[in-house]
């Protein structure tokens, strides 16, 4: 099994021995190998906001050359890891430039079935705003969440006892994560996926001349026939699934109500609005 490791730290630093201790107890159980990818050796540039890999398709990005080889190692994974010290209550720049570049597939997700599990070296204070942005990110791609989790450490030298408690807890989740990978991908969607599907699906159907690349994916997917639930024939709940449409329609009726329903079918209308322009 291979696993793609992107890591959002230096190579030599405390996230990198996390990461060595966790990937070297992970082979102890599981028979696996590691794609180790930076993304900072791609030096690659910041989003810009464009929204081009969202409203017409992510080879219109202009630093799609740079993340597209990231995304095809992404797919020759079985499995992902996630690994990002925490910087000012967050992951760190080169983390979140990953991250804003493949924010798209939130939208049009590609891995399900694949599963995925996001550590991180940080303090106790900044664990939820750090694995936050991975987890999100991943659960919106279509990965299984397999794990999630933090160890404290500070840039300042350990006592042994504390680095052999850190040793133990990395050791306990990589048996944790290797019992999963043994798992079967088994999709089942829950409440909040439901909700993405229809909130995007609704999204896209009600302004496809902007939202272009995302209505065509849900047409490849005849995701508008009134007996498709999700993004795949998986079982799914009508309970759950009539009441995220119902709460989609609630959105849906507030987001008409900012729109202006004329500009919105003007062909080659801009998303970006003026708070100057008051013609």
């Amino acid at each position: 099994m291979k696993i793609c490791i992107v890591m959002g730290a230096r190579k030599k630093g405390n996230t990198a021995q996390v990461v060595s201790c966790f990937t070297e107890a992970l082979q102890e159980r599981a028979d696996v190998s590691f794609d180790y990818l930076y993304p900072a050796d791609a030096r690659p540039e910041h989003c810009v906001g464009c929204h081009n890999c969202i409203f017409t398709g992510e080879q219109h990005c202009p630093h799609h050359d740079t993340f597209r080889p990231m995304l095809q190692r992404l797919h020759e994974a079985d499995a992902v890891i996630l690994a990002s010290p925490g910087y000012m209550f967050s992951v760190t720049g080169i983390m979140k430039t990953f991250l804003d570049h493949m924010a798209y597939l939130c939208h049009r997700p590609e891995f399900f079935g694949k599963k995925a599990l996001v550590l991180s070296s940080c303090t106790r204070w900044q664990q939820k705003s750090v694995l936050t942005p991975m987890t999100t990110w991943a659960a919106g791609a279509g990965f299984t969440l397999a794990g999630k989790f933090f160890v404290e450490m500070p840039p300042l030298p350990l006592k042994e006892k504390e680095l052999e408690r850190t040793r133990r807890k990395i050791r306990k989740e990589a048996a944790r994560f290797a019992a999963e990978l043994q798992k079967p991908g088994k999709l089942k969607p829950v409440f909040a996926d439901l909700m993405i599907f229809n909130a995007f699906r609704a999204f896209s159907r009600f302004a496809p001349g902007i939202l272009k690349a995302d209505y065509a994916y849900f047409q490849s997917l005849h995701a508008y026939d009134r007996n498709t639930r999700w993004y795949r024939p998986v079982k799914v709940s009508r309970i759950k699934s009539r009441l995220a449409g119902y709460l989609t329609g609630r959105i849906m009726k507030s987001l008409k109500k900012m729109v202006d329903p004329v500009k919105l079918q003007e062909p080659g209308v801009s998303p970006v609005n003026s708070l100057t322009d008051r013609s």
